[in-house]
């Protein structure tokens, strides 16, 4: 997940702005930048895994414990690769785009 890290905001105290217009010109070009930072960021966080993992022909099981058999274990991997496929998280093809 990539980290957001926002830019201060401007400072209505500091000297620069010697009248209400250059304090507004500044605080418009701040949010400005943090819209950009936020949607960009959006962006990279929300696309899915670009590698495919697909869950085909399983049981849906949920619960592995420490006697959990081979196949058992395998339903719940299956069943934890489904879950996170339809959430959006894992992606069901091989693209890479963050755009999807």
């Amino acid at each position: 997940m990539k980290r957001l890290t926002l830019p201060q905001p401007p400072d209505p105290a500091n000297g620069q702005y010697t009248n209400q217009l250059a304090y507004n010109r500044a605080v418009h070009d701040w949010c400005a930048r943090v819209k950009g930072l936020v949607e960009d960021g959006w962006r990279i966080n929300s696309a899915p895994c670009g590698q495919q993992m697909l869950a085909t022909s399983f049981t849906t099981s949920t619960l592995a414990t420490g006697t959990t058999t081979g196949t058992d274990l395998a339903n719940v991997v299956a069943s934890l690769i489904q879950a996170l496929t339809d959430k959006g998280i894992l992606s069901p093809t091989a693209s890479r785009s963050a755009t999807e």
